[in-house]
């Protein structure tokens, strides 16, 4: 009987306990997203952090950026980028170019699919994975390509009032 008490009053503890830590860690920081100085992504890797941008040629470039968001010149990160269009997956090599990772390929025709970025920021370390939808209109709230959006989640819908179709660089 003793051992039957001591083990509801556990579960009850558990339960209470879980939800309660959840619900501490999900609100106790700020839900906005921190901006790309040059308008991108800017992903939340280990420093230095590293900025997804969409040039208006459809080609990506990734700029590396210190905890100030000073410029770093990219050294040992490698990173490549996978779009899962509509019309297939397409995997993206970079190279570097003037301090940053430069896309050899372009990103595929339309928007509203997934890309996937595998981001190694020394040789041999583990890659980090960052998945996020590719919208190239501009959200009317920040102003940014709406892949870089800084805005609370939940609040935009694709292709409607609010958001103007473009190449992403009209701030």
């Amino acid at each position: 009987m003793k051992q039957t008490i001591k083990s509801i009053i556990l579960v009850i503890g558990l339960c209470c306990w879980i939800p309660a830590a959840y619900a501490a860690d999900d609100h106790d920081h700020d839900h906005a997203h921190a901006a790309g100085p040059r308008g991108g992504k800017l992903l939340e890797n280990s420093p230095p952090h590293a900025e997804f941008f969409v040039e208006k040629d459809r080609t990506v470039s990734f700029a590396f950026y210190d905890e100030k968001l000073k410029p770093v010149a990219a050294s040992e990160q490698q990173v490549t980028v996978i779009a899962e269009a509509k019309s297939g997956r397409v995997r993206i090599p970079f190279e570097k170019r003037k301090g940053k990772l430069v896309s050899k390929k372009k990103l595929p025709e339309g928007d509203g699919y997934r890309v996937v970025v595998l981001l190694r920021g020394k040789q041999g370390a583990k890659s980090e994975n960052f998945r996020f939808e590719f919208h190239d209109e501009v959200c009317g709230g920040c102003k940014r390509a709406e892949y870089a959006c800084i805005c609370e989640e939940g609040e935009h819908e694709h292709g409607k009032e609010g958001h103007k179709k473009g190449d992403g660089h009209d701030h």
